[in-house]
């Protein structure tokens, strides 16, 4: 039985090097996908979040990876469903688990 059908991604963004004079040099900067862990990606049309101002968000996706990750609110991720991007986004919450190994993501 497959518990983690998808793979998350976050985007590693590396900025361009500059010259003496501060100017960008270029082809020195560039955005990469590093994989972080196996997970599941579900569309998620019911969960909905208040922020402490008061906002209500409805995040289109609720991933759960198959370990505690060190991603926040903010990072932006994809889910890899083999070589096809099942979702793309930026976090809006993360949780993480105290005595089981895994985290959950609304993005």
């Amino acid at each position: 039985m497959i518990f983690a059908p998808h793979i998350l991604q976050v985007k590693v963004i590396t900025k361009p090097k500059k010259d003496e004079f501060g100017r960008p040099i270029p082809n020195t900067g560039r955005e990469d996908w590093k994989t972080v862990c196996g997970c599941r990606c579900d569309d998620n049309t019911t969960k909905e979040f208040t922020s402490d101002n008061g906002s209500v968000y409805r995040p289109n996706y609720h991933v759960v990876c198959e370990k505690n990750v060190s991603l926040k609110a903010g990072d932006e991720v994809r889910c890899m469903d083999g070589e096809v991007v099942r979702a793309c986004g930026t976090i809006y919450t993360v949780k993480s688990t105290n005595y089981f190994n895994y985290s959950e993501l609304w993005m």
